[in-house]
């Protein structure tokens, strides 16, 4: 056991894992989950959302507040955006409109093979891509000279089906948790007596 090698899990791998063990997964539909939230966006729980949020693996991406990755869009504003409607949509259907700013690129080389990812930094004749959204530190260098062309994909990094392993009371509290802003004291939360926010 000692001389094997630990096998490294990035953070979707990691709250797939976790989640997948329950043995229930529901294939959600925006229809489903939009009515669910047009009724029952009120009291719901900051913690619980903010628990989910980690567990499936939206920090690795996403910015919110003072936490998370760079490689999606910052969705601490994402409740000046959105309503719980479109919010559905974009994480049901990722691919239907993504941001240009995280556009992912598909960059063939001289040899006939792609590599996919974000670039994330151009210098003189060096590209730097980010090959795996759930690690900001999986870079790729490529000198321009050995690709041919440079196409943005057609489908976003995000993954399908990441609130299929969730409960739609744990969707709602995900959902309020983003359009809150991260402020616990948002009228989507349930205040418990003594000031302590219902968890």
């Amino acid at each position: 056991m000692l001389a094997k090698k630990p096998q490294r899990k990035y953070a979707l791998q990691a709250a797939a894992s976790a989640l997948i063990l329950r043995g229930t997964m529901t294939p959600w539909t925006l229809t489903e989950l939009s009515a669910a939230a047009a009724n029952g966006m009120k009291n719901r729980s900051f913690n619980n959302g903010r628990k989910i949020f980690g567990a499936v693996g939206c920090f690795s991406c996403h910015r919110f507040g003072d936490e998370g990755g760079m490689t999606g869009p910052d969705l601490t504003g994402a409740g000046g955006r959105y309503s719980a409607h479109d919010l559905l949509d974009q994480i049901l259907i990722p691919s239907k409109e993504i941001n240009q700013q995280f556009f992912p690129t598909v960059i063939t080389k001289l040899d006939g093979s792609t590599i996919t990812g974000t670039i994330v930094n151009l210098y003189q004749q060096r590209v730097t891509v980010n090959t795996d959204p759930a690690d900001p530190g999986q870079f790729v260098e490529l000198q321009r000279e050995t690709f041919k062309s440079i196409e943005p994909e057609k489908f976003s990094l995000m993954p399908l089906g990441l609130l299929n392993m969730l409960t739609k009371d744990e969707v709602l509290n995900l959902l309020a948790y983003v359009l809150s802003a991260g402020d616990p004291a948002n009228t989507l939360f349930t205040k418990c007596k003594k000031n302590h926010w219902k968890s």
